[in-house]
């Protein structure tokens, strides 16, 4: 059996736009039957109507304010008619009614989040295509959570290679790689997927506990490929090359699927296969100001980069409520695996080799963004370049962007998992301390950003449409907090045993605080009956209490004082409640 392979884990408004005026308005871009006229302001009502009733136009209305009218044209005249008041002297501007729409922003609840999607200019992609459930994305990884509401219904095939009890994914790398590629979108609930209406082929090549074998990783890709995977997504990799692999690889591109691969955690040049390997599409991770992430591999072999860096995406539906944030090469891989998806809608077969997935991929690497960032490649992908090959502009950005990081005050460690909030949108912090909070209106923004045991810490930022403002945070910690009273608020006797003999003496201690008990806390019993004396020590449990026990006591009396009570967070107040008992015990057990 090969060896075994390595998991890539780190750690763990919507807006219109318009086309610009065309001199042959024919398109869908147009309604079909009216154009907008206005008149120059000295032309007199009356003139006004000669020139409608010479062109045979027909007043809508007029929109109040600036004095522009809505034209009917007669059906299939559109052009006609555009041309004839276009040029007539009288007419200061006429234009089709230019149709307009919403960008593809979805109603998922955790999008705000998701900022790696607005880097990428997906909700403009969207708006050209959503894909097609025809499009299936392979996942070969630890499963895919087979209940989890937000991928459940893109789930069209199931294969287990890993020999685990069944193709489910107990371990949540695979479901969240799943939820990035193509969770259900605009359902309402969770996260979007890149690809939109594409849908999922789990194939599990890894074991519950993250590990797996290239024997395992090569049968799911030749299977997925069998079973008309378009895209198979490879959030995995060790540094050991494999002939084994290698063929399997090259047997899926030559059946038509895209194979995109991460490119490693170390922090290196060095290859990491299968991502190494010519058909596979490496990719490297970036963070939300365009940096690649510090642990993120890289080099000559790295084709692209794509956000990495604190991902929300689908987990385990019974844990942390089905979402949760990882970083890793693993997450920007799933990216550019759901975009090849998108892509593959929007391709042809160019060179006539009768399959797309050259295509789709030379659309990908072509249109990336320079990012001026050397060893990955083309550079960050972007979603909407790339269904579009670059022929069309995106509509104006009206939103922006804040990133930064999160440090420690005292030594400029990075705080992880520190929430930043500009209000509306929350995000936290990675390994790095680093975050990134996309789709911010523009205009004057507070964002804050606090963590546990530190002051929260606020900044006033300008955010401008399409652009990353940079608001690093040095929090201070908070000083210890005082600690809370406790005291000992009962000692209890009770003996067991026969009639005649008493086997034990049991003594419970019990501890508490202001209307709570006191776990954990270690207590101190000193325990004598005037001829024997015993120091016993224990710890008190989640009702606050500790058992101390004597086998075989002796008649007489015993008195138990307790002499210390040590507690986290906690001083032990001797004036309350009690520190000592008395307990007498008769010859024949019974109490006098």
């Amino acid at each position: 059996m090969l060896a075994a392979a390595i998991l890539l884990l780190s750690s763990f408004s919507t807006a219109v736009f318009a086309a610009a005026p065309d001199e042959n308005p024919s398109d869908s871009h147009y309604a079909s039957d009216q154009i907008l006229v206005k008149f120059k302001p000295d032309v007199a009502p009356l003139e006004v109507s000669k020139i409608h009733e010479k062109y045979g136009g027909q007043v809508e209305e007029t929109i109040p304010g600036i004095g522009v009218q809505v034209i009917v044209a007669p059906e299939g005249r559109l052009q006609e008619k555009f041309k004839a008041y276009s040029s007539d002297p009288m007419v200061e501007y006429a234009e089709p009614d230019f149709t307009v729409r919403a960008l593809g922003t979805p109603n998922d609840p955790y999008f705000v989040e998701q900022w790696g999607m607005v880097k990428l200019q997906a909700p403009e992609a969207w708006d050209i295509t959503t894909g097609s459930p025809n499009i299936q994305v392979a996942v070969l990884d630890t499963g895919v959570d087979l209940d989890h509401p937000d991928l459940a219904p893109k789930i069209v095939s199931s294969i287990d290679f890993s020999g685990s009890s069944s193709a489910d994914d107990v371990h949540g790398h695979g479901t969240h790689v799943a939820g990035i590629a193509a969770a259900c979108t605009n359902n309402g609930i969770g996260v979007a997927g890149v690809g939109y209406d594409a849908t999922i082929m789990n194939v599990k090549v890894l074991a519950d506990d993250g590990t797996g074998y290239l024997s395992w990783i090569a049968e799911g890709i030749v299977w997925a490929a069998d079973n008309g995977a378009d895209v198979i997504n490879l959030s995995l990799g060790g540094s050991f090359g494999s002939s084994t692999l290698k063929d399997a690889v090259n047997y899926a591109w030559n059946k038509g699927a895209v194979v995109v691969a991460a490119a490693g955690n170390e922090g290196s040049s060095s290859p990491l296969y299968p991502a190494y390997y010519t058909n596979c599409i490496a990719v490297a991770a970036t963070n939300g100001i365009d940096q690649k992430a510090s642990w993120s591999n890289y080099g000559d072999w790295v084709d692209v980069a794509a956000p990495g860096v604190s991902i929300i995406s689908t987990y385990i539906a019974t844990v942390n409520e089905g979402y949760r944030f990882f970083s890793g090469t693993s997450m920007a891989s799933a990216h550019v695996a759901g975009l090849a998806a998108l892509v593959f809608t929007t391709v042809t077969d160019t060179n006539g080799n009768g399959r797309l997935n050259d295509e789709v991929r030379a659309r990908i690497e072509s249109n990336c963004d320079d990012i001026g960032v050397s060893g990955i490649g083309f550079g960050r992908v972007n979603a909407y370049r790339a269904v579009s090959d670059g022929n069309t502009s995106p509509p104006q950005p009206t939103t922006g962007n804040v990133a930064g990081r999160v440090t420690d005050a005292a030594d400029g460690s990075p705080i992880a998992g520190a929430t930043v909030t500009d209000g509306t949108r929350i995000v936290t912090t990675d390994a790095d301390g680093q975050y990134a909070i996309s789709d911010i209106p523009e205009g004057i923004s507070t964002v804050t950003a606090s963590a546990t045991g530190y002051h929260e810490a606020s900044q006033t930022t300008l955010v401008s449409a399409g652009e990353t403002t940079i608001a690093d945070f040095v929090l201070v910690k908070l000083p210890p907090a005082p600690p809370e009273e406790m005291w000992v608020e009962s000692i209890t006797f009770r003996v067991t045993g026969g009639h005649k003999v008493a086997n034990r003496l049991r003594i419970t201690v019990k501890v508490v605080a202001e209307n709570k008990a006191v776990s954990g806390a270690q207590v101190t019993l000193h325990l004598t009956n005037g001829v024997r004396y015993w120091d016993l020590s224990g710890t008190t449990n989640a009702l606050g209490v500790v058992r101390f026990v004597v086998r075989k006591p002796r008649a007489g009396t015993y008195v138990a004082t307790v002499t210390d009570v040590v507690a986290t967070g906690y001083v032990w107040n001797t004036t309350r409640g009690v520190t000592s008992a008395t307990y007498t015990l008769a010859s024949r057990g019974g109490k006098k």
